[in-house]
C-alpha cells in the first residue's frame, strides 16, 4: 500500500517521522522491543454509548509477549507510526472482505464510486467515463451488490456547504476587521479557510500541528464522508432498515480514504443485538481503484476474462437513485474548468465573487498563476475583472444568481463594491507545498483567503491507490491522459445548485439551503489534536 507524502516515510522531502513499533497501551503498559512484532487484526466493533459519552473499543488485553491486538481505529488516534502498522491494519478494508460481505445474507452491500476512479477504470479499459461507470455498476450487480451510485451528488453537496462555510468565515472576518469585535464576542474563525477533502493533509495537521492548523480547517466532510452520512441515515431510513445491515462500500484514489473511513467522527448510532447503542462507520470499507482492478482480475464476469470491463460482453446498468423520488441522473456532470480533485478552489471563488462582490465571473479557464511549482497555484478576482476588461464587466446587480432550484446563499447580505476587491484562493498539493503554507500561516504572511489542500502532488489522479502507468508509459504521462479523460466530454458542464438531486435532498431533508442546521448535521464534521504517544522527532518546523 502506498500512503501519500504526507503520512508515509519516504524520501526527505517527504519524511515527517521515524517508523515507530506499535505504542498502543496495553493494561497500562507500553509495547517494547522485546515484544512480537507481529500485528494481528480484530473485528471492527461498534462503540457502546453510555452516559453519552463513547469509549473507543478493540484494543484486547494481553498479557506480555502476546501479539499486540489493536484496531485501525485505535491506530489512526495513534502518532507513534503511520507506517508498516496501519498498512497491515488497513488490510481489513480489503477486497476479501467485500467479497465476505457479499455472501452475508443478513447485509445490504452498497457501493459509492469516485470521479477519480471511475475516470482511471476509464482510461485503463479504452472507454468513456459514463461507459466504465455503467459496466463498473453491471458487474458490481453481477456480484451481488444492492446499489451502485456515482458520488456527483455528494461532491455538488460539499462544494455547496464549503462555498456557504467560507463566506460565512469571510464575512464575518471583513465585518470584524471593518467595525471591531464586541466585548465578549467570540473572534471569528480564522482565514484562511483550509480545505479538509483531503485524509492524508487531515491526519498530517492533527497528528503533527494540532490546535495551530486545526481551526483553519473546513468543517464540511469529504465527498466520500458526505455519502456515509447520507447513506447511513437517509438511505437506511428510505429502504426501512438498521443502518448496520448497509454494508457501504466506497471506491476511492488513494489509501488515505481507509483512514477517512476510520474516524470516530464518521460514524452513526445504531442499536446492537444486545439492545444497547453503538457507533458504526458511515463507510465501512473503502476500496482504491488498483484493489477494484484486482477485484475485477480475479472475478471477471461471464465472457470477460480477458478484457474486462473492455470486454462486448461486459454487464452493464445505469447507477441508482439515491432515495426514492430522488431523481438520478442520465449523465454524468462536473465542474467546468474545475481541478480534477473536486474543484472546491473554483466553485468557491466563483460563489464569493457573485455573492461578495458581485462579480459573474466570465465561463471557462480562469487565470491561474503557478508560483514556485504547477502544484502552487493562485487566484486573485482583481486579475479576473482586469482580464475581464474592468471592474465592471461580468458584475451582476446582486448577489443571487447559484440556480434556479436553491435559494442564494447568505441572503440578506450586501453586495459590496468590487472596485478593489480582495479574494484570493490557491490550490496546494504536495507535502512541501503544504511545509510552505503552513509556515506563511503561521507568520502572519499567508494572503489567500481560501485553499484547496491536496496531499498527493498533481492532486487526486495521482492517489497512491490508483492504477500504476503501464510499459512504456511514465508517471506524468499516465496523469495527463487522466486529466484529458476527467474533463471528457461525456461529462457534462453543470452548478452543483442545478443538480435536480441536489435540489430534492435540500427540499426534503437538509433544511432547504446551504449552512442549515440539518444539513450541517449531516454534511460537516469536527477535527480534533491526536497528541503523541512517543516521543518522535519531527521534521517538519513549525
Amino acid at each position: 500500500m502506498e500512503f501519500s507524502s504526507t503520512i508515509r516515510v519516504s524520501d526527505l522531502n517527504d519524511y515527517i517521522a521515524p517508523s515507530q513499533d506499535c505504542v498502543v497501551a496495553l493494561n497500562g503498559k507500553l509495547r517494547t522491543s522485546e515484544m512480537s512484532e507481529e500485528v494481528q487484526l480484530q473485528p471492527r466493533t461498534g462503540t457502546r454509548a453510555a452516559g453519552g459519552r463513547q469509549t473507543p473499543t478493540g484494543i484486547a488485553a494481553a498479557p506480555t509477549g502476546d501479539p499486540v491486538k489493536v484496531t485501525l481505529h485505535d491506530c489512526l488516534a495513534c502518532s507513534g507510526c503511520i507506517t508498516s502498522a496501519e498498512t497491515v491494519l488497513l488490510q481489513q478494508q480489503s477486497g476479501e472482505e467485500f467479497l465476505a460481505r457479499l455472501a452475508d445474507p443478513r447485509v445490504m452491500v452498497v457501493i459509492s464510486v469516485s470521479a477519480q476512479s471511475r475516470t482511471a477504470l476509464a482510461s485503463y479499459f479504452g472507454l468513456s467515463p459514463s461507459q466504465a461507470l455503467a459496466r463498473l455498476a453491471g458487474w458490481f450487480k453481477w456480484l451481488g451488490v444492492r446499489a451502485v451510485w456515482d458520488l456527483t451528488t455528494a461532491r455538488d453537496l460539499v462544494l455547496l456547504e464549503e462555498a456557504a462555510e467560507f463566506l460565512d468565515r469571510y464575512r464575518s472576518s471583513q465585518e470584524a476587521g471593518s467595525s471591531g469585535r464586541p466585548a465578549g464576542q467570540a473572534p471569528p474563525a480564522p482565514l484562511p479557510v483550509m480545505g479538509s477533502a483531503c485524509p492524508g493533509w487531515v491526519c498530517y495537521a492533527e497528528k503533527t500541528h494540532g490546535s495551530r492548523v486545526l481551526p483553519y480547517l473546513s468543517s464540511t466532510r469529504s465527498p466520500q464522508g458526505a455519502m456515509g452520512g447520507l447513506v447511513k441515515s437517509l438511505v437506511a431510513a428510505a429502504w426501512g432498515v438498521t443502518p448496520g445491515s448497509v454494508y457501504h462500500v466506497t471506491v476511492m484514489p488513494c489509501y488515505d480514504k481507509k483512514l477517512e473511513a476510520s474516524r470516530d467522527e464518521l460514524t452513526t448510532t445504531t442499536t446492537g443485538s444486545g439492545g444497547h447503542e453503538e457507533r458504526i462507520p458511515e463507510v465501512d470499507c473503502c476500496l482504491t481503484t488498483g484493489e477494484v482492478l484486482q477485484l475485477l482480475q480475479q472475478r471477471p464476469a461471464p465472457g470477460c476474462e480477458a478484457e474486462g470491463l473492455g470486454a462486448p460482453a461486459a454487464p452493464s446498468c445505469a447507477p441508482d437513485p439515491l432515495l426514492p423520488g430522488v431523481p438520478a441522473d442520465e449523465n454524468l456532470y462536473g465542474i467546468p474548468h474545475g481541478s480534477s480533485s473536486g474543484g472546491y478552489a473554483d466553485f468557491v471563488f466563483r460563489t464569493a465573487a457573485r455573492e461578495v462582490y458581485g462579480v459573474e465571473v466570465p465561463p471557462g479557464p480562469l487565470p491561474w498563476r503557478t508560483r514556485r511549482n504547477a502544484d502552487l497555484q493562485e487566484l486573485s478576482l482583481s486579475d479576473v475583472i482586469t482580464t475581464s476588461g474592468g471592474a465592471g464587466a461580468g458584475t451582476s446587480g446582486s448577489g443571487a444568481g447559484v440556480g434556479e432550484t436553491l435559494p442564494p446563499f447568505g441572503s440578506g447580505h450586501q453586495v459590496q463594491q468590487a472596485s478593489s476587491p480582495s479574494l484570493v484562493v490557491a490550490r496546494v498539493y504536495g507535502f512541501r507545498n503544504i511545509q510552505t503554507l503552513l509556515q506563511q500561516v503561521k507568520r502572519g504572511r499567508c494572503a489567500y483567503h481560501y485553499v484547496e489542500v491536496m496531499a498527493c502532488p498533481s492532486g487526486c489522479l495521482n492517489g497512491g491507490g490508483q492504477i500504476r502507468s503501464g510499459k512504456g508509459v511514465t508517471p506524468q504521462q499516465l496523469i495527463e491522459q487522466l486529466e484529458i479523460m476527467y474533463s471528457h466530454t461525456d461529462v457534462a458542464a453543470r452548478n452543483p445548485a442545478e443538480n435536480p438531486a441536489v435540489a430534492a435532498l435540500y427540499g426534503s431533508f437538509l433544511g432547504g439551503q446551504p449552512g442549515a442546521p440539518a444539513a450541517r448535521q449531516v454534511l460537516h464534521t469536527s477535527f480534533r489534536e491526536r497528541k503523541s504517544t512517543v516521543t518522535a522527532s519531527m521534521v517538519a518546523n513549525w
